[in-house]
């Protein structure tokens, strides 16, 4: 039970959980000594009475017994004619109680006689539920003392904890440059905490620098060979000897090199720091950029026979990053058109982002928080592919401030859908 609780609940379960034992040990020793010292002075009492009873009858008085006591003296033989509750009774204290009354009762045989001294106890109980009332007041003070004590302490022990929670969660600690969190606490448990989040840190920082800098520098590698091929299909374009056919291959050729320099632009974009300056990239329509898609995919889509259709709620006049912004779009209508076996693939424009909307049979709820990790796949994967494309998509629309969700339409299969003006 209690494992489900915060830290700081915890604690005050504990302050209080303490206060219960000490208090309610407590407080049954004093009821317990309170009773058994009243029953030692009630007995005192009761035999000091007594003997001044039995002296004065010895001496031809018959004193009366005090307030709230009553005397009964029988011969030994005779002792049917007391009340039937007295009777059968050894010598000694004992609490008597009747239908009316509570009594201490003191028996004592002297003379031939037996002597019993009844002390009323209206006025002892008055006081035990005095002296229970206080008692208790006092355990149900001290359990809300404890829970005071306990929430103060508990906001002193967790405030470094919660304090190191939001240094690590902060973005700024995976930069190079992000001091450590170790010097800013003491050496106890939490500095201790602090010194293995500096370290685990460190590990994490260093592994991302090492894949910004492969992933850069793959990219700086990629520019020249196509760069290459660029100016070969060129040159090759402009030679006479061509046929048509020749031309229609090389200028394939030429837009998928084209293409792949923009897919480098943005793998270098994706690989620099968000605190580096980024490099800036021709900008595009929304319209223009899903037209250029749907001509570029319209053959893939075609050669699987599905229908492969545009859809267009509301105009978008803005301007986006060109190569990201179809980058989102590639990725998205490849991953539609290879997961649909038969019906439609539909991409739908509407003012701030547009879905990719297919008729395929879906993705499962529990695969559905994992889609956009890298190299994450379904049960229903095909042969090709690696998984990274989602991710991409999840990481251009994070570094860009757009945002990127899955939805399941009304007549199944998927909906992604992309906010470029997110609320």
């Amino acid at each position: 039970m209690l494992s489900r609780l915060s830290l700081a609940d915890r604690i005050v379960a504990a302050f209080v959980l303490m206060a219960v034992a000490v208090a309610g040990l407590f407080s049954v020793s004093i009821i317990l000594a309170v009773d058994g010292v009243e029953l030692e002075l009630v007995s005192d009492s009761m035999n000091r009475h007594l003997d001044f009873l039995i002296a004065e009858r010895r001496a031809g008085r018959d004193p009366a017994p005090g307030p709230d006591m009553t005397l009964y003296v029988v011969p030994v033989a005779e002792l049917s004619t007391l009340p039937t509750w007295l009777q059968g009774r050894e010598p000694g204290l004992y609490e008597e109680v009747t239908d009316d009354d509570a009594y201490h009762v003191m028996i004592r045989d002297e003379d031939g006689r037996r002597h019993v001294l009844l002390l009323n106890q209206e006025d002892f109980e008055r006081r035990e539920q005095t002296r229970l009332h206080i008692v208790s007041f006092g355990f149900m003070l001290s359990i809300f003392v404890a829970w005071l004590l306990g929430k103060a302490l508990a906001r002193t022990v967790i405030a470094p904890v919660v304090r190191l929670s939001g240094q690590v969660q902060h973005r700024d600690q995976l930069l190079p440059l992000a001091p450590p969190l170790a010097p800013d606490y003491a050496d106890d448990e939490v500095g201790k905490l602090a010194a293995a989040f500096d370290v685990t840190l460190g590990r994490l920082r260093e592994a991302l620098e090492r894949e910004q800098l492969f992933t850069s520098d793959i990219s700086h590698e990629l520019r020249t060979p196509l760069m290459i091929i660029a100016s070969s299909a060129e040159l090759l374009l402009e030679h006479p000897s061509i046929s048509d056919s020749q031309r229609r291959q090389i200028e394939r050729i030429t837009r998928a090199c084209l293409e792949m320099q923009e897919l480098v632009e943005t793998f270098l974009g994706l690989a620099r720091a968000p605190q580096e300056k980024q490099v800036p990239l021709a900008g595009t329509s929304l319209a223009d950029a899903a037209d250029e898609q749907l001509h570029r995919w319209q053959p893939e889509a075609a050669r699987r026979g599905l229908e492969l259709g545009l859809a267009v709620e509301s105009g978008d006049d803005d301007v986006y990053p060109g190569p990201l912004l179809r980058a989102v779009l590639t990725n998205l209508l490849r991953n539609a058109i290879h997961y649909t076996d038969r019906g439609f693939v539909r991409l739908v424009i509407r003012a701030g982002g547009f879905s990719v909307v297919d008729s395929g049979a879906g993705i499962p709820e529990g695969e559905r928080t994992k889609i956009f990790r890298p190299f994450a796949r379904g049960e229903a994967s095909r042969g090709d592919g690696i998984g990274i494309g989602l991710s991409i998509v999840a990481r251009i629309c994070e570094r860009q401030g757009w945002a990127v969700r899955l939805e399941e339409p009304a007549g199944g299969g998927c909906e992604f859908r992309v906010d470029l003006h997110p609320v």
